[in-house]
């Protein structure tokens, strides 16, 4: 039933269903969620074991085939994926670029994309996020998926960025936090559209898009990456704020990160 396959997938990947959640908008963050690792498996299905490369349009092509069959079960999912009348999907190209610029894929000089080994790339000056050739039903050591990511604490010998390196703050550039309703997670709202960088797309990575999946202004994550995701906007010189919380549902982040952001307490 279709509901099956929707449970196994979002069991599979750790994704927790929100209180009163929409089963549009459930079924739209589980096969965002899934999408970077059903890439990743197209781009090593070259004849080579992934390392020759296949196109960008067959990596779409092969994406597009998977979420038409999503779709004759959750009708809906294609118009929030951006496909057109022609068949052709936005979305599912800047997908690729941000797993590209964020380091999950990489494009080789003829122009054809490979799955890129399993490494860890900093995010913030606390902890890492695993890319490439890694098994998302694998949680020991990290949180639980956000977005289509998880996050490892800074034990890893990887190096990370060491502190005092954040950026100016970009003019006028703000990212509101606000409760979402649910307690185990919060919207990023972002007051204008920011410049493309690596670490932007490891935000994009490790939330979810919140009315299109081209949606970068509207993120969805989970609550325990609250502190995280703060580092990296002040790593990126935006201003973070938090708005609509009350009660006891305030928590001091380190003072060299932010003075203090009210946050919801994870359950």
């Amino acid at each position: 039933m279709p509901g099956d396959l929707l449970r196994a997938m979002a069991s599979d990947l750790g994704v927790q269903r929100m209180a009163k959640e929409p089963d549009g908008r459930f079924v739209h963050r589980v096969s965002y969620s899934a999408l970077r690792f059903w890439m990743q498996a197209f781009c090593l299905d070259d004849g080579y074991g992934g390392s020759y490369g296949v196109s960008a349009s067959a990596v779409i092509r092969k994406s597009t085939i998977w979420l038409r069959n999503l779709a004759d079960l959750y009708p809906g999912i294609l118009e929030w994926y951006g496909f057109n009348e022609d068949g052709g999907s936005e979305g599912l190209s800047s997908i690729l670029r941000m797993l590209i610029r964020a380091g999950d894929l990489v494009r080789t000089e003829d122009g054809l994309y490979r799955c890129t080994a399993a490494h860890t790339v900093p995010v913030g000056t606390r902890s890492h996020m695993p890319l490439g050739l890694t098994d998302p039903t694998d949680t020991d050591g990290t949180t639980p998926l956000s977005g289509m990511a998880s996050i490892a604490f800074a034990a890893s010998a990887s190096p990370v960025r060491r502190r005092g390196t954040a950026l100016p703050q970009t003019s006028n550039a703000i990212m509101d936090v606000r409760p979402s309703g649910d307690e185990r997670h919060v919207f990023f709202d972002a007051n204008r559209s920011f410049r493309a960088s690596p670490d932007l797309a490891r935000f994009h990575m490790l939330t979810w898009p919140a009315l299109t999946v081209t949606d970068a202004r509207h993120r969805l994550a989970r609550v325990e990456y609250v502190p995280m995701l703060v580092d990296l906007l002040h790593g990126c010189g935006i201003a973070v704020q938090a708005s609509g919380f009350a009660g006891d549902l305030a928590e001091t982040l380190e003072a060299d990160v932010v003075a203090l952001v009210p946050w919801p307490r994870a359950a």
